[in-house]
């Protein structure tokens, strides 16, 4: 009887722990959405990723968000970004640089005149 129940928990356990390692590399999101894991081209509209920002995943991956979708961060040892969706991706990237990537296109955006003339 114990060694079946001492069975029944480490199911459950390498269940949880299966669930944890998707979540973190995001394979269950990708799954979702119907993408394979190398089509990084298809989720981004353009090649440039122009409204996009940029992170790095703790794998290595790179990963473009959109910005517009960008919920909450969260500075844990790494960076909690949590979407629109109720997703969120841990990344290597600081809250900082995130932040610094947004505010450097929305700059880009606008075009300021010289009415010194």
């Amino acid at each position: 009887m114990r060694m079946k129940r001492q069975n029944e928990n480490q199911k459950i356990m390498d269940r949880a722990r299966k669930a944890r390692r998707e979540r973190i590399s995001g394979e269950r999101s990708r799954e979702r959405r119907g993408y394979s894991a190398g089509d990084a081209e298809n989720q981004v509209g353009d090649k440039e990723g122009k409204g996009m920002v940029k992170v790095v995943r703790l794998n290595g991956e790179e990963l473009y968000l959109n910005m517009l979708q960008i919920e909450s961060m969260e500075s844990i040892p790494e960076t909690k970004v949590k979407m629109m969706n109720g997703d969120y991706y841990l990344v290597r990237d600081s809250a900082d640089s995130i932040t610094d990537q947004i505010r450097a296109f929305i700059k880009s955006c606008f075009v300021y005149e010289d009415k010194s003339e």
